[in-house]
C-alpha cells in the first residue's frame, strides 16, 4: 500500500473515532447527531422568528430572520469549529503520530470530515424545514457546497498553521479563542451589514469570512447566485492558505515529529 493510501486510511478511521467518541460518554450516543440539530432549528425557529425578525426591518415573513440567522450560523459554526479543532491537533494525537507513519499534512482531515458530517446533518434539517414552511429553494443551492468548502478548505489551511505553530508557541490556541469571538460580531452572521456604518460595512468586504458569509446568505435567504468577485476571493484565500499550510509544515516537520 503506498504512503498516500496508507495516510487516507488512517484518516477514514480518525474520522470514524472522532464522530464515535464525541458522543460515546452519553445515554443516547450517536443519536445525538441527530438530536443536537433538530434542537438548533427548533430553538431559532421558536425564540428568534418571534422577537428579532425586525432585524431584517419586516414583518412579512416571520420566519425570514431565522433562516438568516441560521445560515449564517451554520456557516460560522463550521468554520469556526474547524479551526478550534484543528489547532491543537498535532498536540492532541501526539501519541499515534509517535506510533504510526502518517502524512501530517493530511491527517487533519479527519476533523473536516467529521465537521461535514454534522453540517450536512444539520443542513439537511435545514432544508427541510425550508421546504415546510413553504420557502424556495432554487438551483442557486447548487453553488452552497462550492462556497461551504471552500471556506472549509482556508479554515484548514489556516488551522494546519497554527497547528503548527502551537508545539512552539503554547498561547496560539488561547488567543485563537479570543479573535474567534472578536470575529463572530465583526461579521454580519447575526446582523446586516446595512445597519453599520459606511466605512465598517466598507471595511467587511476586505474579509475572506464575510465573503463566505454573504454568499450563504444570497443563496439562502435572497435566492441569488453570489457575486462572482466573493467566489474568486475565496479561491484565492483558500489557495493561500492551503499553500502557506504545506510550506511551513514542510519546513518545520522534521522538529515537530522531535516535539511529539
Amino acid at each position: 500500500m503506498t504512503p498516500l493510501k496508507t495516510s487516507l486510511r488512517h484518516v477514514l478511521l480518525l474520522s470514524r473515532m472522532e464522530l464515535i467518541d464525541r458522543h460515546r460518554e452519553n445515554a443516547l450516543g450517536a443519536a445525538w447527531l441527530l438530536i443536537q440539530p433538530v434542537s438548533f432549528i427548533v430553538l431559532f425557529v421558536t425564540v428568534f422568528s418571534r422577537f428579532m425578525r425586525t432585524r431584517l426591518g419586516t414583518d412579512a415573513d416571520p420566519h425570514l430572520y431565522t433562516v438568516y440567522l441560521i445560515g449564517g450560523v451554520l456557516t460560522w459554526n463550521l468554520f469556526a469549529n474547524l479551526l478550534s479543532r484543528i489547532t491543537p491537533v498535532y498536540s492532541a494525537k501526539a501519541h499515534l503520530i509517535r506510533k504510526i507513519n502518517v502524512d501530517l499534512w493530511l491527517m487533519p482531515l479527519h476533523i473536516v470530515i467529521a465537521e461535514w458530517v454534522v453540517y450536512c446533518i444539520t443542513m439537511a434539517f435545514f432544508a427541510l424545514f425550508l421546504l415546510l414552511i413553504g420557502f424556495p429553494i432554487g438551483a442557486q443551492w447548487l453553488l452552497l457546497p462550492v462556497v461551504t468548502l471552500l471556506l472549509s478548505a482556508m479554515a484548514y489551511g489556516i488551522g494546519i498553521v497554527l497547528g503548527t505553530l502551537d508545539l512552539f508557541i503554547p498561547d496560539v490556541k488561547n488567543v485563537l479563542n479570543i479573535l474567534l469571538q472578536f470575529a463572530f460580531w465583526l461579521t454580519p452572521v447575526v446582523y446586516l451589514a446595512s445597519i453599520l456604518p459606511p466605512w465598517a460595512a466598507k471595511g467587511m468586504h476586505f474579509s475572506p469570512v464575510f465573503w463566505a458569509i454573504d454568499s450563504v446568505h444570497e443563496i439562502v435567504v435572497w435566492h441569488r447566485a453570489p457575486p462572482p468577485k466573493e467566489l474568486v476571493a475565496l479561491v484565492g484565500a483558500a489557495g493561500a492558505s492551503l499553500a502557506a499550510s504545506r510550506w511551513l509544515l514542510g519546513r518545520l516537520q522534521s522538529e515537530l515529529r522531535d516535539m511529539l
